[in-house]
């Protein structure tokens, strides 16, 4: 084998690779989805031990390495813990589609759990009109958009 020199040329060769995939998102996923779609409800999952409620749901806590199997309903508010304003377009995971910068793109952790959602946020990307603390609220896709994924959540409304 020879040894690599500093001035040895590298070719590059641009390729595009499209790889579809689909995996089944799990008992507890498939329960949590499911309600968000149908019902605008979303759950967490509390564990017995250390009583931390999650989301998204997990079957085992990974601080306590304990089954978890408790059902909360969480509530549709909650308190901005961190946010961003995305000057770079994003594009969506679950749709596929960029979202337009500037946008606001923040933490909401809901009334009731431990874990936050990162999601877009309905506010004016403006530094001095965003504040951690702020309190947000859902806003669900109309029922016929739905899908039975995160993007059912469309984003959080700032609370008056």
């Amino acid at each position: 084998m020879s040894e690599q020199t500093v001035d040895q040329e590298y070719i590059h060769i641009p390729i595009l690779v499209d790889v579809p995939y689909r995996f089944d998102a799990g008992k507890y996923m498939t329960r949590f989805l499911v309600e968000l779609r149908d019902n605008e409800k979303i759950y967490g999952i509390k564990c017995p031990s250390c009583k931390r409620v999650m989301i998204p749901p997990r079957i085992v806590c990974a601080r306590c390495h304990v089954k978890c199997d408790e059902w909360v309903e969480l509530s549709n508010e909650g308190t901005l813990e961190a946010f961003t304003i995305m000057y770079f377009p994003m594009t969506d995971p679950t749709t596929g589609k960029p979202h337009d910068p500037p946008f606001s793109y923040g933490s909401v952790k809901l009334d009731g759990c431990d874990a936050p959602i990162d999601h877009i946020l309905n506010i004016e990307p403006d530094m001095s009109k965003i504040k951690v603390g702020m309190r947000f609220r859902v806003k669900f896709r109309p029922r016929e958009e739905r899908r039975g994924d995160l993007a059912d959540i469309e984003y959080f409304d700032p609370i008056e």
